[in-house]
This record gives C-alpha cells, structure tokens and sequence, in this order.
C-alpha cells in the first residue's frame, strides 16, 4: 500500500469528507481565489499547489475513492493530525487576543464549518453585536478547540475603479465603489476559548472593506427532565 497523503484533503479544502461535487467546487474556487500567487504573492504558491492537488484528487471519483481508503487506513493507524492550508504561505500572525493560550488542534470543527447562511438559520451564528458576528460553540467544541472554515460574502473595494463611488462608468459596481465577493474565513479557535473572547480569520481578503472578526458564545446547557442539565 502506498503512503498515507501528508495532508487530509478535505480539511485543507474545509469541506466534510461526505461533500458533493457542487460544495467540493465551490470550495475550491473560494480557495483558489484567495490564494493563487497572482493575487496573494509568490509565498502563496506552495499553499496553492496543495490546494491543487487536493481538489484535482477529490473532483476525480476514482482517485477520491482510492484517496479515501488510505486516508481511512491513516487514521486507523493513528496518523498525526493534519496540517492546515491556512496556517501556510501569506496566512496573517495568529489574533493578538489568543496569544497567551496553546494553539488549536489539528482537528476540523465540521458543525460550523459551513457557509454562513447555514449557520445563522440553524442557530450556529448571529449578528447581535455591529463589527461582529456571534458563533455559538457547544462547551466539548470550546474546550477542544479546532479549525473551522466558513464561507460567506463580503464587500471588496471595486477593482476596476479602486473603490470610487459615484463613478458611474464603472459597470463593475455600477458606481457603487463596491462589489461582493466569496470569503472562505479560516479560524483557529484554541482550546478553552471562551464567551466574548473574539476570534480573527487567519488572513483578511485583500481590498476588504471591513475586516471580519467573530465573537464566542458558549452555548448553554440544554436542561433535561427535572431541570437536570443533559
């Protein structure tokens, strides 16, 4: 049998291991957008070719099969964890706030690992704070810790005008100095995170227009029969 792959492919692409081909690619061109060497500099180029191969593998039904039976016979056979794509090239130095405590674990939060959307209407994430978006974390996800990569849409600066609004010839934002664009946040929540410690992506994509910064909540324990907590 071959090696086992030096990396888990679905955490580098933050995406679960049952993933269709639609989230696969989606995924993907989140990833490649953020982290092709033309946008993200010649740093980011070793992070982009593993980014590569992982896509290439898992868009390929056959080479995803075989990929998945050593991935399965590595983690039977205790295999360390994965390193993580956004802990490499141009990635930002970790939150200033998270410096005191041990880095997150190579483990993938897949619960909210998920598009924001999802989050919000299951309850996961929330706007209650203006600059802010509350994640709720269960209290065995908290003091774990993890990785978790979210996808959402944020407000660039326009390209094609440098982000002059009220210039009406610009048909990219429509003289708006603005236009969306598809965010794959990375956050490397560390063990015993606490309620309103905030958490950073481990880099911003550039022109952003306001940075994204995330909130804990923990979530509280549901009570079960008799007012016991379950």
């Amino acid at each position: 049998m071959s090696a086992p792959p030096a990396d888990d492919y679905y955490a580098l692409l933050g995406i679960d291991s049952a993933a269709g081909v639609a989230e696969l690619r989606e995924a993907w061109r989140a990833l490649a957008a953020r982290w092709h060497p033309d946008r993200a500099g010649q740093a980011a180029a070793p992070t982009f070719e593993r980014l590569s191969e992982a896509y290439r593998i898992l868009s390929d039904p056959l080479a995803r099969t075989a990929y998945d039976r050593r991935r399965r016979a590595a983690g039977a056979a205790g295999a360390s964890p994965p390193r993580r794509a956004a802990t490499t090239g141009r990635a930002a130095d970790p939150p200033t706030t998270r410096t005191a405590r041990p880095p997150a674990p190579g483990v993938m939060l897949s619960r909210i690992s998920r598009p924001l959307q999802i989050l919000i209407a299951c309850g996961a994430a929330s706007f209650d704070e203006p600059g802010y978006i509350t994640l709720v974390l269960g209290e065995a996800e908290a003091a774990q810790g993890g990785m978790a990569a979210i996808s959402m849409r944020v407000d660039v600066w326009c390209p094609r005008c440098a982000g002059r609004s009220g210039d009406a010839d610009c048909r990219r934002c429509c003289g708006t100095g603005k236009v969306e664009e598809l965010f794959s946040a990375w956050l490397a929540v560390p063990p015993g995170v606490a309620t309103g410690e905030v958490l950073a992506p481990s880099a911003d994509l550039q022109g952003m227009v306001e940075p994204v910064r995330f909130r804990v909540r923990l979530a509280r324990p549901r009570r079960g029969a008799g007012g016991v907590d379950a």
